[in-house]
């Protein structure tokens, strides 16, 4: 009888393994692949985001990365949405002209916080910090006399005797504010946006500073 030949072959990749090497190898550089795009394009949105954050807060320009999608018929306010936030460009015409950036649900609001001096300058005098988070870049309506008239700007001031309370406004105007019509002392109320508050000392009274004002007529 004939003995049946062994059939002797070459071992393949597959007996070392070689093959499931070469596919997960493969599988983790597809995952590195998408990783890396994921990461590029959150990046890339984050950027997008906080330049026009910076932009729109600290120099009142922009937004570059938004869509405007509505303009309101009070003077020309824009709408703007971006990935994931919204901008909201004030310019009525006797109002709000400011910037401001939020979340989607962001409302439009034209409605001032309103204020006297003498109000603003107890309750930062007696409560600094809290004061300064709780109206930092809120459209006001503030009420007081003038204290100085510069080229560009208002002063309104309240003074008490022993200087514990004492504030100083400075009211930076909007271009069309003409105030050649005022004068010191003379009591008015003026619109705009309060920008900061700084602690006075003891040859400085406490001080805040408005930006985009107008005179209430």
């Amino acid at each position: 009888m004939r003995k049946n030949k062994k059939i002797i072959t070459e071992p393949s990749y597959e007996d070392y393994g070689i093959y499931d090497i070469s596919s997960d190898s493969q599988k983790k550089s597809r995952l590195q692949f998408f990783t890396n795009i994921i990461c590029t394009l959150a990046i890339a949105v984050c950027i997008m985001i906080v330049t026009d954050v910076i932009c729109i807060t600290k120099y009142e320009t922009g937004p570059y990365f938004a869509i405007r999608t509505k303009i309101y018929d009070d003077g020309g306010t824009e709408e703007f949405y971006g990935l994931g936030y919204k901008v909201i460009k004030y310019h009525q015409k006797q109002g709000r002209q400011d910037s401001v950036v939020g979340y989607w649900s962001m409302p439009y609001s034209t409605n001032p916080i309103e204020l006297s001096v003498l109000e603003l300058a107890i309750e930062f005098r007696n409560n600094p910090e809290q004061t300064a988070n709780q109206y930092a870049r809120q459209f006001m309506k503030i009420t007081g006399s003038i204290y100085k008239i510069r080229e560009e700007q208002l002063i309104l001031r309240y003074k008490d005797p022993d200087n514990d309370y004492t504030l100083k406004i400075k009211c930076s105007m909007a271009n069309q504010t003409n105030r050649s019509n005022y004068q010191k002392g003379e009591k008015i109320t003026v619109l705009g946006t309060m920008k900061n508050f700084t602690l006075g000392t003891k040859e400085m009274p406490n001080s805040a500073n408005m930006s985009n004002c107008l005179i209430e007529q």
